[in-house]
């Protein structure tokens, strides 16, 4: 017993006089689930659709013989139906627009998630005898099946709400933009080929410089005549190569074993794998700069709540970014991650091919770049 609290007590003076221990132990829970609460605990809102009512109101006359049974003027219900939708749903946001091809390229364009197109006589034909069966016309941007379910559901239940019994000969003809076969595989896996590359990158990195460091190898490279930069390029170049081995890795499992698509075209698979080459890169030069900041694995296992578990829950990989609140929302734009996956998603379900201006690949690149710089001014001996 007494070797027991002997150990104890020198564990303990140990881990007191390591003041990041005591704030990872302090600070690491809490904020923990403060970032998993907030990213779970919002809802879907706000999400762009366009619709185009062309109804008005219907005058419904019945006969019978030579007597009118039923003579009754009935309020649009294209009106009531765009009217729930835009200031009773917090879930869409709705834009009226008159020209349905217009608005249809503007979902190819990402500007809305669907456009909805009431028809001429929508009224009349739902709640007249005389009327026929009809259906509503929906372009729809499906690419993100959580979001997209959502829009479907408000939309359903806003001519649920306003139809009322009248629904039996309405119907909804949805013309896909993007996603109609998407499974939910299909849609998860680019975001785990951004966290599974960026992981094994970073852990890669971390723990080699911390070995080196700890072996006296990385002191001699800074005393030889080298500038600082040319050691930096060096190990990046390096770790590169295992970094695009493991990137190539997982891409082949996805697709061969799990037969996730990953693209139509040899160009859409080009695209991709070059997306995921620069997703190891950030991982790479962030290990590297945090690397100065750690002197043992168990230091560099510490960065991995601030760095590893928040890109998880922000970047758009498991929760869409529409569901993270506001308040928090803008720190996912600061993750190089963020760009990736949302590259990478569209490559895999959109199609896209990779161009060089491409505003996500050049915060990217932009963000290797001054991780470089940083890396140059912390790098020290010690």
């Amino acid at each position: 017993m007494r070797l027991t609290l002997l150990i104890m007590r020198r564990l303990f003076r140990t881990l007191s006089r390591d003041h990041r221990t005591i704030g990872l132990v302090v600070v690491g829970p809490p904020l923990f689930m403060v970032m998993f609460g907030i990213a779970f605990g919002g809802e879907i809102e706000h999400v762009p659709i366009a619709i185009i009512n062309n109804d008005s109101d219907a005058e419904v006359v019945i006969t019978y013989g030579m007597f009118t049974v039923f003579n009754e003027t009935v309020s649009s219900l294209g009106d009531s139906i765009t009217n729930t939708l835009d200031l009773n749903d917090p879930r869409v946001d709705v834009t009226p627009l008159t020209d349905y091809e217009s608005a249809k390229k503007d979902v190819d364009r990402k500007i809305y998630t669907c456009v909805l197109l009431i028809p001429v006589n929508f009224t009349y034909n739902l709640v007249s005898p005389q009327g026929s069966n009809i259906s509503l016309e929906i372009y729809f941007d499906n690419s993100n099946p959580q979001v997209g379910g959502v829009v479907i559901q408000a939309i359903q239940e806003s001519f649920q709400q306003a139809t009322g019994e009248f629904r039996a000969n309405l119907g909804f003809d949805i013309t896909y933009a993007y996603g109609e076969d998407i499974s939910t595989l299909d849609f998860f896996t680019p975001g785990m080929i951004v966290y599974g590359v960026f992981f094994f990158s970073f852990m890669l990195v971390i723990m080699t410089l911390i070995e080196e460091r700890r072996s006296g190898t990385l002191s001699l490279l800074l005393q030889c005549p080298y500038d600082k930069i040319e050691i930096i390029l060096g190990y990046l170049a390096a770790f590169s190569i295992v970094s695009t081995i493991q990137t190539t890795l997982i891409i082949l499992i996805a697709g061969i074993v799990f037969q996730v698509s990953l693209g139509a075209t040899i160009a859409n698979y080009i695209s991709l794998y070059i997306a995921a080459i620069i997703v190891g890169w950030t991982g790479l030069v962030l290990a590297i700069f945090l690397s100065a900041f750690a002197r043992s694995e168990f230091q560099a296992v510490q960065f991995i709540p601030i760095t590893i578990i928040p890109i998880l829950l922000l970047s758009g990989i498991v929760i869409p970014l529409s569901q993270i609140p506001e308040i928090i929302r803008w720190v996912s734009y600061l993750f190089p991650t963020t760009y990736s996956v949302e590259l990478l998603r569209q490559i895999a379900i959109e199609g896209y091919v990779l161009e060089p201006f491409n505003f996500g690949l050049l915060f990217q690149i932009g963000f290797v770049m001054m991780l470089v710089i940083a890396s140059r001014l912390t790098l020290k001996e010690n």
